[in-house]
Order: structure tokens, then C-alpha cells, then sequence
């Protein structure tokens, strides 16, 4: 029997629509991809201190608390926000508290660097005024929600109370920098020095608590069962 003979007798049969749908589909891990952008932006971190410290760029030298710190607050204010934000397990009231705090930060990165490089006009009353205006975000969507949630929903939220918590520190940070050091002289960091004790003190405390808290609640949030939309 010539192969064409046999290609008539057992035709080669290509798999329907539901057949296709039932085939096994190949999803990104978020959790990695997390893990991922937290390593790729702390060794940013790492590289921006050593610039501060070592080529007599615009801002000052950085100490390794507030370079912690810094590296805390980019996690905490960009990263996570965007995750849960794009996380669709959480109903949607939860994904949109988290987009309209990342939105906020998202908006305010490029305006606050050009004024920092380009016109060196940053105040730190812009800083703690945008902090208090997202705090008050914060709180507000959070007011507006309803009490029932589901399991899944509750421990991301209490990722958001860390989160205000974060921002709240971070405006008493700035304001005691703001007693110490100016922007318009071109220091925007606390360096190492006695002059800055208070505040590297202050920030060693932060991100000791701070790290392991967000750590924490990122792993509850993960093993919370999802919520069926």
C-alpha cells in the first residue's frame, strides 16, 4: 500500500476547538517574576550607593541605612503595588487601592527626578505633601470598600496597612531631614556621618522591622486560597 493510499484510509485528524481549550496552558509564575523585579531593583540600589558614594554625583553621599531604606521604599511604593494591582484572585475594589497607589508613585518618579537633576528644586514639603495626599488616597478607598471580603482580599489588605504604615514613617523621615539638610544645597541623602545620626538610627529601626513585616505578609498573601471571580 503506497503511503497517499494510506493517508486516505487513516486521515490524520486535528484536534477541535474544546480538545485545544482542554490542552494544558503555560502560565508565568508571578511569584518568581516578584522575586525576580525585588532582586533586579535591590542590586540597582546597590549600584546607585556606590555611585553616591563614590563618583561626587548630584545628592551626596548615601549611608548604608538609608540605602536600605531607599531600596524598602521602591519595594514597597512601585513592586508590590503593581503585583497586586495586576494580581486577579483579588476582587476588584482591593486591585484598584493598589493602582491607584502605584499610579501615584508612577507619576510622581519622573516629575521628582527631573526637579532633582535637572532644576534642583526639590523640597522635602513636595515629598511629604504627595506622601499625605496618598495616605488620604489610601484611606479613603479603603473606607469605601465593603466589610465582606474574602480570605484572600483581608491579608492583602493588611499588606496595604503596612503600607500606609511605610508611609507614614516616610514623611517623619523627611521631616527630620529637612531640620538637617537641604535639597537646594544639593544634598538629597543623610550620609554616614555624626551629622545624620538620628536618622540613620531612625532607619536602621525602620527596615528592621519593615523587611521581615512585608516579607511576612507577601508569603500569607500567596498561600491565601483565590478567590473565584
Amino acid at each position: 500500500m503506497s503511503r497517499q493510499e494510506r493517508r486516505k484510509k487513516n486521515p490524520v485528524r486535528s484536534p477541535s476547538v474544546s480538545e485545544a481549550a482542554a490542552l494544558p496552558q503555560v502560565t508565568l509564575d508571578h511569584r518568581w517574576l516578584l522575586v525576580s523585579s525585588i532582586g533586579v531593583l535591590s542590586v540597582a540600589s546597590a549600584i546607585f550607593a556606590w555611585r553616591q558614594n563614590h563618583l561626587a554625583v548630584v545628592g551626596g553621599p548615601i549611608s548604608v541605612a538609608k540605602t536600605l531604606w531607599l531600596n524598602y521604599m521602591l519595594v514597597a511604593m512601585y513592586i508590590v503595588p503593581f503585583f497586586l494591582w495586576r494580581e486577579k484572585t483579588l476582587t476588584p475594589p482591593t486591585r484598584s487601592l493598589f493602582a491607584w497607589l502605584f499610579m501615584s508613585f508612577a507619576l510622581r518618579a519622573p516629575l521628582e527626578l527631573w526637579i532633582i537633576f535637572f532644576t534642583r528644586g526639590w523640597r522635602c514639603a513636595y515629598g511629604i505633601t504627595h506622601d499625605l495626599l496618598t495616605l488620604g488616597l489610601m484611606i479613603y478607598l479603603r473606607w469605601r470598600m465593603s466589610p465582606e471580603l474574602p480570605r484572600r482580599d483581608v491579608t492583602a489588605l493588611r499588606l496595604a496597612t503596612l503600607l500606609q504604615i511605610t508611609l507614614l514613617v516616610e514623611i517623619f523621615m523627611a521631616w527630620e531631614f529637612s531640620k538637617l539638610a537641604s535639597p537646594a544645597e544639593g544634598i538629597y541623602f543623610a550620609a554616614d556621618t555624626p551629622h545624620f545620626h538620628f536618622v540613620n538610627v531612625a532607619s536602621w529601626i525602620a527596615v528592621a522591622i519593615g523587611y521581615p513585616a512585608l516579607l511576612y505578609l507577601l508569603s500569607r498573601n500567596r498561600r491565601e486560597p483565590a478567590h473565584v471571580q
